[in-house]
């Protein structure tokens, strides 16, 4: 699935700036800037005592020092049109951390897969 996320954001772009989206730690010095993770499974479907259906769950938190509601859009819309579906009830709110003084927020989305 990391494959996916990573072809799905290559040469992520909002507004001009080029988004660094990496796999649970982002090492580079630059803002603004996306990590993600699996963070579980649900929903599971089946029949005849066989898995059929599982989702994957993943949160994806956005790191910037200013606002970062184009960068949101423009993620959704892209995973959206990627198979993802945003779980609303599970993101989180607009934070902001002033040990680091960044804004963040992480969303979650639910990707669908069969056995």
């Amino acid at each position: 699935m990391n494959s996916l996320i990573k072809s799905i954001f290559t040469n992520f772009t909002v507004d001009g700036v080029l988004i660094p989206v990496k796999f649970l730690i982002y090492h580079g010095h630059g803002e603004p800037y996306i990590t993600y993770n699996l963070d579980g499974y649900e929903r599971s479907l089946s029949a005849d005592d066989e898995l059929e259906n599982y989702a994957e769950n993943y949160s994806f938190s956005i790191y910037s020092k200013g606002n970062y509601l184009n960068i949101e859009q423009q993620m959704k819309t892209l995973l959206k049109n990627n198979g993802f579906i945003w779980l609303a009830n599970r993101s989180s709110g607009d934070l902001y951390d002033p040990d680091i003084g960044y804004y963040f927020k992480t969303l979650f989305f639910s990707y669908l897969k069969g056995e």
